[in-house]
């Protein structure tokens, strides 16, 4: 099955067990982020990405210079393993991980809640307060009329407190060459859909024949 479909069948099954106002309030959520222009500002193709450096989840450090170093890196943020659709997106993507990394690519995960015990075959990076996604021009903060819905979807309430509690990043994937150039962005405002790892697949052999170009594919 496809991640699409998955997906389709989480969010119908959202619906159909949740109270309607919560459906509601997280549906006026995307449609504020999409008012706001958050997916036009974002991180495009072309663009050079920003390098990081940052903790994984199992307490190791990861560099997206070092990455590159070795070839290109698909770089996915995520809103935490608390969100059913970012786990789905997460199942796929280590599925796909072997086939990524025989295409020669590095597969990194963002987020500013990874789980210590999740289990991943690839990185998942700690992004505190959104900084890295901040500097993509993905990160957004949860307007206070939405945040009991986010709760009801599982956004741990027992966070602490702080400025940055309800940043979080638009589901985003980068597909970044060895130069630190962006070759495929995808953004999406609506949080129940990604990128299909079968695209990411199909892409990175498109890079790899044309050299290594910095442009979008």
């Amino acid at each position: 099955m496809s991640l699409k479909a998955q997906l389709d069948a989480r969010r119908r099954a959202f619906a159909a067990s949740t109270p309607p106002g919560i459906v509601a309030a997280l549906e006026g959520s995307v449609a504020e982020l999409v008012r706001a222009g958050l997916v036009r500002q974002a991180l495009k193709a072309g663009e050079r990405a920003p390098l990081f450096r940052l903790q994984s989840n199992i307490g190791d450090f990861v560099s997206l210079s070092e990455a590159l170093d070795r070839g290109p890196a698909v770089v996915s943020f995520f809103r935490g393993d608390w969100c059913p659709f970012c786990r789905l997106e997460l199942q796929a993507l280590a599925e796909a991980h072997s086939e990524i990394e025989r295409l020669g690519a590095t597969l990194i995960g963002l987020s500013p809640l990874p789980s210590a015990d999740s289990y991943s075959s690839f990185p998942i990076l700690k992004d505190p307060g959104c900084r890295i996604a901040a500097r993509c021009r993905i990160a957004f903060t949860v307007a206070p009329q939405f945040r009991r819905a986010y709760l009801a979807l599982g956004y741990p309430e027992g966070l602490k407190k702080g400025p940055d509690r309800w940043v979080l990043p638009l589901p985003a994937t980068y597909i970044i060459d060895r130069e630190g150039i962006v070759v495929l962005s995808y953004v999406d405002a609506d949080y129940t859909t990604r990128l299909e790892p079968t695209e990411i697949a199909m892409a990175l052999p498109h890079l790899r024949a044309r050299g290594n170009p910095s442009s979008s594919v």
